[in-house]
């Protein structure tokens, strides 16, 4: 898969043949998914992904309080909740990407497809976002999140930090944190874990109070999140003990357990057994990587693939799984990393604007599979040895559950193509009898056996396809399903007689109730149903297409299943009366007769008409605009500005947005070419008296500028697109990653004379201590060429000398500057075999001046040693050398962030009217969209054509960044943030592109008709 460099890291701690963690670190490598991927499956195919050891990192969790165990517990085999055994299928979906008005609308969509779980991060800076200000209401309320979990009928897991990854601003980290003295995240810390606690106090009692022992949904919670030294229960420092500590302190009661637990886009890896008998509690992954997050939207191939990964959880052991993301959702405001811009659809099941993908349906499949069999699932152990003699096909696997509740055996076609297989009994007969079961590529294919559907009715085999099994009172309806013109077999034994309803494929002999049907094309269920004593059981079989068409639902404590409309949202009924919320895509042409099914009852829905107008763009009202760099003019007031002798970071002013203005004054003694040197990142623009004097990307360090002798207001515009997300990282945050203009800045006279170093070379040390006896000479035998960013150790500890050449400067130049952006892991510098500085710290920038006659006179040979302790490991980025001699130290900086007010109502003037290009501007205008009127259901996108960076707000909310980095065209505009009528649109583009080639556009692939369909109950 193309996918964007994911700065992630994978350590692994080999103890015992068991495989003690799997964890990611960014920086040390930069991996493609794909490469992630590979690394995952190759050590799936050793077998180490699914065991744990009792040592080190570990996939534990901790047990129940005893006031908890009642309603959460575990034991090896799986997960206990009020005193059943629960097969939990998560979603992971994130409050803070999604509207607080559109919650129940995903949260819907979600346990539509099966899910009984949400698991959801509680961002740090999303609720503290101000130093000792917290923000726990609006979109914002997590109590509010938690206990609407609780009422759909759904479980709850909280990722409660404190640090979250997640291609989220900062990883999660509040901005402000950065600008406190001396602190180090991620470590035992007591200044980090005093703002950690206070958070804590915060939100860990709204956590606690909504567990499953308190009457809420919360059954699980995850402390840190993917950190290097910890994951599941173990606690290597004072660090993990401490956060234990206060949050059970806070009231947490139910199973917690540290940093994750087997993060993979193939958790089950290549079909190992998840039993572990060393392991107390259930195998659960909390972070099964669905799609990935640079795509948009995803396919049919995708749906296949997942199928395939979730199948071998469910077939190999596993007691449950969380889909990272289910549903992706928006990075609104500055909420994104740098990684990512407004949208995080992540190709998920539920889409950005919650439209449903085919992953959707395949996971749905899984879903209500895996629950309709979780007495099986959850209390099970592998009984592959039992049947595999049954299966005499050498292409086609099988695999095996027991449990007392009934097995289940798994016919695995792990080939590319299209298999077919039959199970063969003891006394010669053949499942199914009609003819081959058809395996297509990478299907997994699940018979269940000897289960009881009922007191009274036990299902022998089921040679096909179940999506689902639904108790419906006095009826038990099982849902089938397979592809026209294949079996559709099965056979059950009864307590008594039976009485067979419908045509002559149902029949009864004795105790004995068979089913031997076909699978049709006709989009209508086949129904059979047979009757015991009081107790009904109906067969609904369904080819595939309609099998996703097909939807389990609940009002007021009673069962109904719903075929035919391709979603099926809120059921209701008022006076004997149901209405049904359907919906039908704009693109779906394919029509299907829908049915409803209850206790006793099957009737047609009957639809609504749809209007036949689609609108599919909205009209703009001519753009204004309003100059957004009034910062730069020389007499504009900063006195209120946050300032320091060097220009503080982005942020230290409080503000944690993309954007920020640094003033002062310089006074240059004769005119000409200078060049500015400055530390930060990432773009900025130069204004010299308020006219642009140059922009350039702050990492490269230099920007080159006209300056006229004299006096000068200098105005520096800076902007990034998204923080690091600070993955993997302990220490000091302080001066890592810095935004905007950090640390000394200086002005010299004359051009850029910043260089890349190349033509670097390697040799391998024996040892650390070859440090000491100082650097090999260029000459020495056994140096190869080296390329930055790769590995020069193979991923295993290691030490070795890296050395280049720096051609002699220019005369009458004694000074420069050494600049390293990261190094891999720790480094001594060597200029002409000499010491001259040792730096500690992967993925942290450094300098180092060289200086005198001595050293510059002649070509410098550049030699650093480097000390790698894990995984990958050499220089991870350019190198710059810079000349500094003779420069101007610039200090008495003003600071202050954000674009100003987008709001603003005065000194807007026609687009024609003004120029521009090359300063920030705000751009306003309106557009009219019609009411959603309980039929048309466009999905509006402002398409950012022709605009640079910068962001958009509608009706005040701010949609997030641009420009977007997956693609889709436009940023989505929350159907909840709309108004019926006059919707006002206004973009703030950092660079001054016009936005006359912007529109606001329906996104086809999205949008929707909301259909009701209604029917009256028998009665």
């Amino acid at each position: 898969m193309n996918m964007v460099q994911y700065q992630k890291r994978i350590l692994f701690t080999l103890q015992s043949n068991y495989l003690t963690s799997m964890i990611y670190r960014s920086g040390k490598t930069i991996l493609s998914r794909l490469q992630l991927a590979a690394v995952t499956l190759l050590l799936s195919i050793s077998g180490l992904i699914p065991c744990a050891a009792q040592t080190g990192s570990n996939d534990h969790m901790f047990p129940s309080a005893t006031g908890a165990k009642p309603f959460m517990d575990f034991d090896s085999k799986g997960f206990i909740i009020n005193g059943k055994r629960t097969f939990l299928v998560s979603a992971g979906m994130e409050y803070a990407r999604v509207p607080r008005a559109l919650w129940h609308d995903r949260l819907l969509r979600l346990k539509r497809a099966g899910f009984n779980c949400i698991e959801v991060y509680t961002f740090w800076n999303f609720h503290e976002p101000e130093n000792g200000k917290f923000d726990f209401s609006g979109d914002h309320d997590l109590d509010y999140f938690l206990k609407l979990v609780n009422q759909m009928g759904m479980y709850a897991i909280p990722r409660a930090g404190p640090y979250y990854c997640a291609e989220w601003d900062n990883g999660g980290y509040p901005v402000w944190l950065r600008n406190i003295p001396g602190l180090r995240v991620r470590e035992d810390d007591p200044v980090f874990e005093k703002y950690v606690d206070r958070f804590f106090d915060t939100l860990i009692p709204i956590v606690a109070k909504n567990q499953i022992n308190h009457g809420g949904s919360v059954v699980l919670v995850q402390l840190e999140n993917e950190h290097n030294d910890a994951w599941g229960t173990y606690m290597p420092n004072g660090y993990f003990k401490h956060l234990q500590q206060k949050a059970v302190e806070d009231g947490l009661q139910v199973p917690y357990f540290f940093s994750g637990l087997h993060h993979s886009s193939d958790p089950a890896g290549d079909s190992k057994l998840l039993d572990d008998p060393a392991r107390p509690n259930p195998w659960f992954s909390t972070e099964f990587w669905s799609v990935w997050y640079n795509y948009y939207s995803s396919t049919a191939k995708d749906a296949q693939t997942f199928e395939r990964r979730t199948m071998k959880i469910i077939a190999h052991g596993g007691n449950g799984y969380n889909y990272y993301m289910a549903h992706g959702g928006t990075n609104f405001g500055y909420t994104n990393n740098d990684e990512d811009a407004a949208s995080y659809d992540y190709g998920a099941a539920v889409g950005q604007a919650g439209d449903l993908r085919p992953v959707y349906y395949a996971f749905k499949r899984c879903a209500l599979f895996a629950r309709s069999m979780q007495e099986i699932l959850e209390n099970s152990a592998d009984a592959t040895a039992t049947y595999h003699s049954m299966l005499k096909d050498e292409k086609t696997r099988i695999t095996a559950r027991h449990s007392t509740a009934g097995d289940i055996v798994f016919l695995d076609n792990p080939t590319h193509t299209t298999q077919q297989a039959q199970l063969i009994k003891e006394d010669g007969s053949r499942l199914p009898a009609q003819g081959a079961l058809t395996l297509e590529a990478g299907d997994i294919f699940p018979i269940v056996h000897n289960y009881a559907v009922n007191n009274a009715v036990t299902l022998q085999w089921a040679p096909v396809k179940i999506l689902g099994i639904q108790p419906q009172g006095n009826t038990t309806t099982i849902v089938v399903y397979g592809q026209p013109g294949t079996p559709a077999e099965l056979y059950f034994s009864v307590n008594g007689s039976a009485t067979a309803e419908g045509g002559t494929a149902l029949t009864v002999n004795g105790s004995k109730v068979t089913l031997q049907a076909t699978f049709t094309a006709d989009n209508k269920p086949a129904e059979y149903a047979f009757t015991t004593g009081a107790k009904k059981i109906r067969i609904l079989a369904v080819n595939t297409a309609a099998a996703d068409r097909t939807w389990f639902l609940e009002d007021e404590g009673k069962q109904y299943i719903i075929t035919g409309p391709s979603y099926a949202g809120n059921l209701k009924k008022v006076n004997g009366n149901f209405t049904l919320e359907t919906e039908k895509y704009w693109h779906d042409s394919v029509e299907m007769p829908a049915m409803i099914f209850g206790d006793g009852f099957s009737k047609a829905l009957s639809k609504k008409s749809i209007e036949s107008v689609k609108i599919t763009a909205l009209s703009l009202t001519p753009w204004q605009a309003k100059n957004a760099s009034e910062q730069a003019a020389a007499g504009y007031d900063d006195s209120k500005w946050k300032t320091g002798v060097n220009p503080p970071q982005m942020g230290a002013d409080g503000d944690a947005g993309a954007d920020a203005w640094y003033r002062t004054t310089i006074n240059i003694d004769s005119t000409g070419i200078y060049t500015l040197r400055a530390g930060g990142g990432d773009r900025a623009t130069v204004f010299v008296d308020n006219v642009v004097a140059g922009t350039g990307d702050i990492h490269k360090g230099e920007i080159a500028l006209n300056l006229q002798k004299g006096k000068h207001t200098l105005a520096v515009f800076t902007a990034h697109d998204g923080r690091f997300k600070f993955y993997s990282f302990t220490g000091r945050m302080d001066s890592v990653e810095s935004k905007g203009l950090f640390g000394e800045v200086l002005l010299r006279k004359g051009p850029p004379s910043i260089n890349t170093l190349t033509g670097w070379r390697f040799l391998k040390a024996g040892k650390k201590d070859d440090v000491s006896q100082g650097p090999p000479p260029p000459d020495a035998g056994g140096w190869a060429s080296y390329t930055i960013g790769k590995d020069a150790f193979h991923q295993r500890e290691g030490f070795g000398w890296f050395q280049t050449i720096i051609p002699a400067p220019a005369a009458g130049i004694n000074q420069l500057l050494l600049n390293f952006k990261s190094v891999d892991e720790n480094a001594v510098v060597f200029i002409n075999g000499k010491q001259l500085a040792r730096h500690d710290g992967w993925n942290k920038p450094f300098a180092v001046t060289m200086s005198g006659v001595d050293t510059i006179t002649k070509p410098i040979v550049l030699t650093l040693f480097i000390e790698n302790y894990s995984n990958e490991g050499g220089i991870d980025q350019p190198v710059f050398c810079d000349n500094v001699q003779s420069s101007m130290h610039i200090t008495g900086w003003h600071m202050k962030g954000g674009p100003g007010n987008p709001e603003a109502t005065t000194g807007w003037k026609p687009l024609n009217d003004v120029a521009p290009e090359g300063r920030p501007y705000f751009f306003r205008t309106q557009f009219t969209a019609p009411a959603y009127n309980g039929a048309r259901h466009p999905i509006w996108r402002v398409v950012s054509k022709g605009l640079g960076h910068g962001s958009v707000w509608v009706n005040g909310h701010n949609l997030g960044r641009y420009p977007e980095k997956i693609p889709i065209n436009g940023l989505y505009i929350p159907e909840c943030w709309l108004k019926a009528g006059v919707n006002d649109l206004v973009i703030y583009d950092e660079d001054g592109k016009s936005p006359s080639a912007v529109t606001v556009e329906a996104e086809m692939a999205a949008s929707r008709d909301e259909v009701l369909m209604t029917f009256f109950t028998l009665n």
